[in-house]
């Protein structure tokens, strides 16, 4: 009886403090979000980067439109994004690996219209660094959201 209380507790524990979930099994690898409650003398590792917007193939192409973006725990002052909530929402909700956005899947018109955009900086303290190009800023929007939507 004291075991199954036990066992009860702990999973109730687990699944609180989002170091389980209640889609998967106990003890299984679960994604953390920097929301989750830290242990007692744990420093949080928030996200800082800079984000750059390029009409053309190239990042340089145009007149490339630059932000900053400052998530939790750090988030603030340097912040230039316009919409840093949702954005740093998006972010991590794929734990940073921004090749996995897929915002608003959907139609856009067929016309080779390219965007190329970049973030490089750190997520949750490590390194980041990426680049891509998309077909036209209806693929860019639908795809990444407010992360690049400035």
């Amino acid at each position: 009886m004291k075991t199954t209380r036990a066992i009860a507790l702990l999973a109730t524990t687990l699944l609180t403090t989002g170091l389980a979930s209640a889609t998967g099994p106990l003890g299984s690898a679960a994604t953390t979000s920097p929301t989750t409650a830290l242990a007692p003398g744990t420093r949080a590792l928030g996200t800082s980067l800079r984000l750059t917007v390029a009409h053309g193939e190239t990042p340089s192409s145009g007149t490339p439109r630059t932000v900053t973006l400052e998530c939790p725990p750090y988030g603030g002052t340097a912040t230039t994004h316009p919409d840093p909530a949702t954005a740093c929402r998006l972010v991590d909700s794929v734990n940073g690996d921004l090749n996995r956005l897929d915002v608003d899947p959907g139609a856009c018109i067929d016309l080779y219209d390219p965007y190329t955009v970049t973030a490089s900086g750190t997520y949750r303290g490590h390194p980041l660094s990426f680049r891509h190009t998309y077909g036209n800023h209806c693929v860019l929007l639908r795809t990444a959201g407010a992360v690049f939507d400035f």
